[in-house]
């Protein structure tokens, strides 16, 4: 047959004969082997020789025409030179062991064979292929390795004639650069598509155009062959999509932006951007899907399994060893990095609501995924806190986009690993904290809706874990005691005004509210949740405490709307918790106020027009507190109101007739000292009420058969189809929040243009103003001109004195 590659090199280099004489080639014709760790006679004399050359060599250097120097070759001995040097390493790999005596080690070729080649093949040698081309007729494949094991060679001799003689590499790359590229055709040929790409990626010809046509062909690859090379070049061009704003930034930060770039896309048409983004926002997670826990990742005897992942939930967790053990998983995890890193970009650069909504939403099929990537999970949460707490804006379209980025960070509490929940508990709680003290009464009645939504949301989260709950929430409590102290210690407006402030308050009702639901829930069938709501319980009592001692530190009336709102948290917390919580002292202390009985002023001005909400404000005016008709009428009602409701919350308490004797005395001593003949009314409607309530009591309470020492519930007295303490707690307030609905004044539509009339009319008069002569009169009253503005120069604008200040200038 034809001869080998391999034997046509050895019958021109001697055949048998010549290998006996060199001595690699026992009598009866076996190739000598050599053990791991030891060379062979023949090596060592030519290391000898190579070493005694390269000594000539050097001692040489001046005369570069010498006949020991290469430099007096010609170009045809000089490769038979190498070409011999190659042979000689070659067969001198293939020689058998030799013992310390110099004879050749022989035995059975099966033994001996196989430990040389499972020696030799840790270093990479090639004793595979010359042991399989003694007994196999694959000559072409047996060639191919030679030539590949002869080109590493050459390389390694060349990249070694670099270093020890540089003058004579430089000779042979001016003359011959060919030698110097050997065998770089063939690693060409096998990694074509790289170096292409390597190539391109400098230039113009980097640049790729993406057309439809072009996103087409990736779609079919990527999502209808499910191939994985597809879809790398898929979430590349997704990745230049994201980043087209970073054009706009200077040229040396996009030339580090793209130094791990390999290949650049560019994307002219809007259109061809828009169902990119739609594509791979949409479909992408189906591939992942399908490659990491889907048909793509599963085996042939898989069967049984096939459809198990099929229905798997966003809020189901997967976790990070179910991913780690699919086949293609170090395939599809640099593509997913590249995926997410991209979308936080866009999320990041992105303005539009709609395209921000758009992005939260395609979200949810992908955060599942992240349990094997804790930093892109933690900046995407970051991303979402920011878009949660942005600044204040109440617009619908932005609303949308805050409700969907919590949505999100609720999917991230659930699928992620247990720490964190942690930090989404943290983050939520801290950005709702300092959204919070923007919302002073200027802009209250515009941001409360909003921080109403954020501190829903902080009490969703913290109803997930119970016991991480607690931890966060006692820590937090406890912050707002100590600020308390340090008031209470200090006494200097600073201190006071780090309590007696809208961000204060906020966190506040927050901790109320949260408590509040954990109370809900404790009565609950959940095997094991129970205990940790207890927890959450047992912070009732310290936040009531707080409670009180903010509402007794200045017990002035300008700050009576304050108490009036820690009575209501009172109230909010006893209803949850069907505790005993007494409100009625802060209440009745309010009865006594001197303005009460005083002849109230006339003030014109717009809170004489449209009345004094209560609820929206902290503290009165600094001038006049609780003097004005609208004031008075304000807080007496508000008074009222909350003492009908302690009335209601404990009417089946076995001892609310002894409760009630206090409240009925002093309503009866004011409603004799009063004037007013509605004030007259609230105080007679709530002694009836009170009255009632407590002949039912009465008569309950003597059919029990417990002493009232032995009663451990507190509606020991309700009937079974009654509402407990919390139903009527909300029942309460939702009837109030009906009846301001109704009393809030309306502007029809004859008083919207009598008011554009006079407006207009005010418009027309100002330039005939202008012609009029000037009046020593007019010019006495220039002062009221500046009675509206009473900011000073010099002001401190900090956070501490931010709601005072804007307070005042809304009074």
């Amino acid at each position: 047959g034809k001869q080998t590659k391999r034997a046509r090199k050895f019958a021109a280099t001697g055949g048998v004969k010549a290998r006996l004489e060199k001595g690699t080639v026992t009598n009866k014709g076996k190739l000598k082997r050599k053990r791991k760790g030891e060379g062979s006679a023949q090596n060592k004399r030519i290391l000898r020789n190579h070493d005694q050359e390269e000594q000539a060599r050097k001692r040489e250097e001046s005369d570069f025409m010498g006949e020991t120097n290469v430099g007096d070759m010609d170009i045809e001995r000089f490769f038979e030179a190498f070409a011999d040097k190659m042979e000689k390493e070659d067969f001198s790999d293939d020689e058998p062991e030799e013992n310390t005596d110099g004879s050749s080690k022989e035995g059975s070729d099966d033994n001996d064979d196989e430990g040389a080649a499972n020696q030799n093949e840790d270093k990479g040698s090639n004793d595979d292929s010359s042991e399989s081309d003694s007994g196999s007729d694959d000559s072409g494949s047996d060639g191919d390795e030679d030539v590949n094991v002869a080109a590493g060679k050459m390389r390694r001799q060349m990249e070694k004639l670099q270093r020890s003689d540089p003058e004579f590499h430089k000779f042979l790359a001016e003359n011959e650069n060919s030698l110097l590229e050997f065998g770089e055709d063939e690693d060409r040929e096998e990694m074509i598509s790289d170096i292409r790409d390597e190539q391109e990626g400098d230039g113009e010809s980097a640049y790729t155009n993406v057309d439809a046509k072009f996103l087409k062909k990736l779609e079919q690859g990527a999502f209808k062959s499910h191939g994985i090379k597809s879809l790398k070049k898929l979430v590349a061009v997704y990745k230049t999509a994201c980043h087209l704003s970073d054009a706009n930034k200077s040229s040396d930060e996009r030339d580090s932006q793209n130094k791990s770039r390999s290949k650049k896309y560019l994307i002219d048409s809007s259109d061809v951007f828009d169902k990119l983004m739609v594509m791979c926002l949409i479909k992408c997670h189906d591939e992942f899907h399908y490659h990491l826990i889907g048909e793509g990742t599963r085996r042939e005897d898989d069967d049984a399994a096939a459809n198990s992942d099929s229905e798997v939930r966003d809020d189901e967790p997967i976790m990070s060893k179910v991913l780690a053990r699919s086949r293609r998983w170090n395939d599809i995890k640099p593509v997913f990095q590249s995926f997410m890193k991209s979308t936080l970009n866009l999320l990041a650069e992105a303005k539009e609501p709609e395209l921000l909504t758009f992005i939260l939403k395609a979200l949810s099929k992908y955060v599942r995924f992240l349990t094997p990537f804790p930093r892109i999970a933690e900046q995407l949460l970051k991303v979402l806190v920011t878009l949660w707490s942005a600044p204040l804006d109440s617009s619908e379209d932005y609303q949308v986009v805050r409700l969907n980025a919590f949505i999100r960070i609720r999917q991230l509490a659930l699928t992620q690993p247990f720490p964190f929940i942690e930090t989404c508990l943290k983050k939520t709680y801290l950005a709702y904290a300092n959204r919070s003290k923007f919302a002073t009464s200027a802009s209250v009645t515009s941001l409360l809706p909003t921080l109403t939504f954020m501190g829903n949301c902080v009490v969703e989260l913290y109803s997930l874990d119970y016991h991480s709950s607690y931890q966060h929430a006692f820590v937090y409590i406890r912050q707002l005691a100590l600020h308390l102290r340090s008031a209470i210690q200090k006494k200097t407006p600073e201190a006071l005004l780090a309590v007696y402030c809208w961000q204060y308050i906020h966190c506040l009702k927050l901790w109320v509210a949260v408590i509040t639901a954990s109370c809900k829930k404790e009565h609950d069938n959940d095997v094991g949740r129970g205990d940790d709501v207890k927890l959450l319980r047992s912070l009732i009592f310290p936040l009531t405490e707080i409670i009180f001692g903010v509402a007794r530190l200045v017990p002035t009336t300008r700050h009576l709307p304050l108490r009036l709102h820690c009575v209501r948290f009172l109230q909010q917390l006893a209803a949850a918790a069907e505790s005993f919580i007494p409100t009625t002292s802060i209440l009745l202390d309010v009865l006594d106020a001197k303005e009460l009985g005083m002849k109230p002023k006339k003030v014109q001005g717009r809170a004489g027009s449209r009345g004094l909400q209560l609820s929206l404000i902290l503290k009165l005016p600094k001038e006049s507190p609780l003097r004005t008709h609208e004031q008075l009428e304000a807080c007496v009602s508000e008074v009222f109101l909350l003492l009908n409701r302690e009335v209601e919350l404990y009417r089946y308490s076995a001892g609310f007739p002894e409760f009630t004797v206090a409240i009925c005395q002093r309503l009866r001593k004011f409603s004799k000292e009063t004037k007013n003949p509605r004030w007259r009314a609230y105080s007679k409607g709530c002694i009836d009420l009170c009255e009632r309530y407590s002949v039912f009591v009465m008569k309950e309470r003597a059919l029990l058969g417990e002493a009232p020492k032995d009663i451990r519930r507190l509606e020991v007295l309700k009937p079974m189809n009654e509402p407990n303490m919390f139903s009527r707690h909300d029942a309460s307030v939702s009837n109030e929040k009906r009846l301001e609905e109704v009393t809030r004044p309306t502007t029809t539509k004859k008083v919207q243009r009598e008011q554009e009339n006079t407006k207009e009319e005010k418009k027309s008069k100002k330039p005939a103003k202008k012609k009029q002569t000037v009046n020593k009169a007019d010019l006495a009253n220039t002062g009221a001109l500046e009675q509206d503005d009473e900011v000073a120069e010099g002001i401190n604008w900090s956070d501490e004195e931010q709601s005072e200040s804007s307070d005042e200038d809304s009074d």
